[in-house]
């Protein structure tokens, strides 16, 4: 890696690592093939997983796929998203201010979004983030919105993701209208003991000046991470701390466990 390399790239474990350093899982990348299949079809598709799983690293690296000259993204993230909320937000998009009462916004989405079914305009990809926190109604009114009421063609494709939550809540036997529209869904689980080691190395970097991660340290990140990415991240950004100002160039077992010894002592859960 050349230094302006190192200037412009982002620092090992960081929240947002650039293109060089992503790694994608088993599981990442058989999510990723299952919501390209969704936005292909036009579907409905349900991305879940627990908190730092990487759903949000997915979207990113989707949308990021997608022909600009083709596709349209739409990425809502609301807390508590009701109907109202969503049609301001596509409506948006298509420089409309949605009128004040739900039914206006309705009505003015469905006549403006006919022009999504013309020959040659782009098709939206609409992303819905933090979908555990939707409202019923929301959950309700999701298949008047992408659907058209003539010919029941989708007017976008729309990817709910969120945690596990919102696959329990799809169950539920009032949002079966909902749930049967459902074309694919994918639930992210942690990495792998191989997979988390293979991680930390992507994201860690090349070059002579990496510090390394001794087995014995990975094996004890991705217990206590579950082989959540987020996790791992926070422990290898702290793992760097620690042996930061020292000629050491190898992260060893004992530095997790006295880091992993400090979050118990910070939590007020260590035994006295």
């Amino acid at each position: 890696m050349t230094a302006e390399e190192r200037m412009t790239s982002p620092p090992p474990f960081a929240a947002m690592a650039d293109e060089q350093r992503l790694y994608l899982s088993r599981g990442h990348q058989e999510a990723l093939a299952r919501m390209r299949l969704v936005i292909e079809g036009q579907g409905l598709g349900v991305l879940t997983g627990e908190v730092g799983s990487g759903k949000s690293t997915l979207i990113r690296r989707l949308s990021s796929e997608l022909d600009h000259l083709l596709y349209t993204n739409v990425y809502i993230c609301l807390s508590g998203l009701r109907p109202k909320d969503f049609y301001a937000e596509l409506l948006g998009h298509l420089g409309e201010t949605a009128p004040y009462s739900l039914t206006g916004a309705r009505r003015l989405w469905q006549e403006r979004s006919e022009s999504f079914l013309t020959e040659g305009a782009k098709q939206w990809v609409v992303w819905v983030d933090e979908g555990q926190e939707m409202t019923d109604e929301m959950l309700q009114e999701l298949r008047f919105a992408q659907l058209r009421q003539v010919d029941a063609r989708a007017r976008f494709a729309l990817i709910l993701a969120g945690q596990p939550e919102l696959r329990r809540t799809l169950r539920l036997k009032r949002h079966e209208a909902i749930a049967q529209r459902v074309t694919l869904s994918y639930h992210l689980t942690g990495l792998t003991r191989e997979e988390t080691g293979a991680y930390i190395r992507a994201q860690n970097g090349v070059g002579e000046e990496r510090v390394l991660f001794a087995d014995s340290a990975v094996a004890i990140i991705h217990s206590a991470s579950q082989g959540l990415p987020r996790v791992v991240n926070h422990l290898c950004r702290q793992a760097l701390y620690e042996i930061a100002g020292t000629q050491r160039q190898v992260v060893e077992e004992g530095d997790i466990q006295r880091i992993l010894a400090d979050q118990e002592r910070q939590r007020g859960t260590a035994a006295g």
